[in-house]
Parts: C-alpha cells; sequence; structure tokens
C-alpha cells in the first residue's frame, strides 16, 4: 500500500514547486509528527510559515504526517523522491547522524562556524539523497522522562518499562528501566494499559501529547537537547536556481532561530500548566542526575560510530576541535 502512495505521488508529478514558475505550486513535506501534537509539529510549520513569507506567498508547502507514511520510514520516500521536504527526528532512521547535535552544547552560530553543521549535511547528501536545510533545536533544553508511580525509594526505576527512542535507552538503562520503542502516538494508551510504565521524550511535548494524564510524575534534571532536522531531496535542490536555494537556506536559518526561542517559551509556561493540573516534579538525587547527562552524551557519541563508522568519529573531532565535545 506504502509503495502504491509512493508511486501515485511521483506518477501525479508531486513536485517542486518555486518562485519564478508562472503558476506557483507547492513544495511537499513529510512530517514526523501529527498536527494534534502541537508542539513537536510546529518546527516544520514554522518553516512552512517562513518560506512563504520569504517568497511573498509564491512558494508554500503542503504537509503530510504519520497518516501518509508511518515515522520511522519517512526518510525513504523522500530519499527517492516522492515527496520534496522532511521534517523529522534522526533517530527515527538509520545512520542518524544528525543526532550528534543533540549531544553538543547549545549554538546555532557555533554548530555552523565549527564545522559540524557542514559534516552533517555532507553526510546526508551522500548516504540519503537528502539535503540538509535546518537543524531545528525545540529550545536549549531537551529531554525528559515520566512515569505513572513515583520514583522508587532509591531513586530510579528500576524494573520499569519506559518508552524511548535509540538515543534515550542508555538513560533509561542507568536507572534500572527497560527500554521500549514505539512511535509517539501509541505511548498514551499504552501507559494507561500497564504496557509500558511511562516513557522519555521531549520535554515541551508532555502537555499536548496528554500523557500528563496517564503519568503524573515528570522527572529533573531534563538531558541533552531536542534536535530534528528538515531537508530536502538533493536531486530537486540540483535543480533549483541559485537564487532560490539561497532562499531555502536562508529560510532555514530562519527556521533554527525560531524554535530555540519557541522551545524556551513552551517549556516555561507548560510546567506551570502541567504544575496546576496536578503533575509532581520528581527530582533524582544529584549523582544520578549527572550520570544520566553524562551517558546520554557517551551513549550517544557511541551511537553515532555504530550506525555511521568512520563519520561518528570524524564528526565528534571536528566538533572537539571546535570546542563543542570531550
Amino acid at each position: 500500500m506504502r509503495r502504491g502512495i509512493i508511486v501515485s505521488c511521483v506518477t501525479l508529478g508531486v513536485g517542486l514547486a518555486m518562485v519564478g514558475q508562472a503558476t506557483a505550486q507547492s513544495l511537499t513535506m513529510l512530517g514526523g509528527w501529527a498536527e494534534n501534537n502541537v508542539n513537536a509539529y510546529w518546527p516544520g510549520a514554522q518553516f512552512k510559515k517562513n518560506l512563504e513569507t520569504a517568497s511573498s506567498g509564491k512558494a508554500s508547502i503542503k504537509i503530510s504526517g504519520p497518516e501518509a507514511v508511518p515515522p520511522f520510514e519517512q526518510l525513504q520516500p523522500v530519499s527517492a523522491g516522492a515527496f520534496d521536504l522532511i521534517y523529522t527526528h534522526p533517530t527515527y532512521h538509520q545512520k542518524g547522524l544528525a543526532s550528534v547535535a543533540e549531544i553538543i552544547p547549545f549554538g546555532l552560530e557555533r554548530w555552523r562556524s565549527s564545522g559540524v553543521w557542514d559534516y552533517i549535511d555532507k553526510f546526508y547528501q551522500k548516504t540519503h539523497n537528502v539535503k540538509l536545510l535546518a537543524l531545528v533545536a525545540l529550545g536549549t533544553e531537551g529531554y525528559h522522562c515520566y512515569i505513572k508511580q513515583p520514583l522508587s525509594a532509591q531513586g530510579d526505576w528500576s524494573g520499569r518499562k519506559l518508552r524511548g527512542v535509540a538515543n534515550q535507552h542508555a538513560v533509561i538503562k542507568a536507572l534500572g528501566g527497560v527500554p521500549v520503542v514505539m512511535p509517539m502516538g501509541d505511548v498514551y494508551t499504552s501507559i494507561e494499559k500497564g504496557v509500558v510504565d511511562g516513557g522519555c521524550a521531549p520535554a515541551n511535548v508532555m502537555l499536548a501529547t496528554k500523557h500528563h494524564e496517564v503519568a503524573k510524575y515528570r522527572v529533573e534534571p531534563r538531558f541533552g537537547l531536542l534536535v530534528s532536522m528538515i531537508g530536502i531531496n538533493l536531486d530537486r535542490w540540483n535543480k533549483l536556481p541559485k537564487e532560490q536555494q539561497d532562499m531555502l537556506v536562508k529560510v532555514g536559518m530562519q527556521t533554527e532561530r525560531d524554535t530555540a526561542k519557541f522551545g524556551d517559551d513552551v517549556l516555561a509556561s507548560e510546567n506551570k500548566k502541567l504544575s496546576d493540573l496536578g503533575v509532581q516534579v520528581q527530582t533524582l538525587p544529584e549523582e544520578k542526575g549527572k550520570l544520566i547527562q553524562s551517558l546520554f552524551r557517551s551513549a550517544n557519541w557511541d551511537l553515532a560510530s555504530q550506525c555511521c563508522g568512520d563519520a561518528g568519529k570524524e564528526v565528534r573531532a571536528i566538533a572537539r576541535k571546535g570546542g563543542l565535545a570531550d
């Protein structure tokens, strides 16, 4: 069925629409989150808004989400050219080198000036036929875990099952948990039915996903950054005139700035709302808090090497040279 969808898209000429054509058409974007997951959806929507503003309405984007292609399967149709753009989390896919942006200090200018951004861009072009347009950090703080029952007397979640993507597994295991991989859309019901005991996810989407209704305890400290990516099919990119390429690059940079501010504003506001709704903060003992933050970094550098071979080591060396890694 999915192959049929992809073939149909290509057959219908789902394609690149940019400024300068006689009739304005629309770019197509695959996004990893449904529109009702407001905060996770927002960066892709903001890229769309920024492009439409920059082009004075001559270019637009039609966003399709998990209802069109499941989140973990979206990179392939974009690589193949069935969709023009992708907004996704790198750990949803094999060879997700962009995930290293979640373990280096926040700083949009430093990511670019150090060479880390460009290295990731070239890697995706070579391995996925996708040109990177933006690394969108949803705020300057990243993840938290939340649980149905309070932490144990030892200050951990030993023996409990927590949903988490690959780059969170070391954190879950460090406090005695069992990682479970599942799409975000399945987490609410899974916690409600006891399939899992909680989850780890972006700190500023707990309200939108309504996970606070089934897991009343959120754990601090937070760890890492939440950095997703926006990219364009490389073949489409190469056919664009330079002025249109330049516009997309500028739109990507603007979206990076917008999402960082948006994420921080949302987190402050939503933590207050969660408290009003009865969600309680569970603070890890200091040594365990430092442990999960340290393990998130080290485990994700290991994942970068495992997923991407020499590229993981090379991007770490570039980050070290730029003062962004140990």
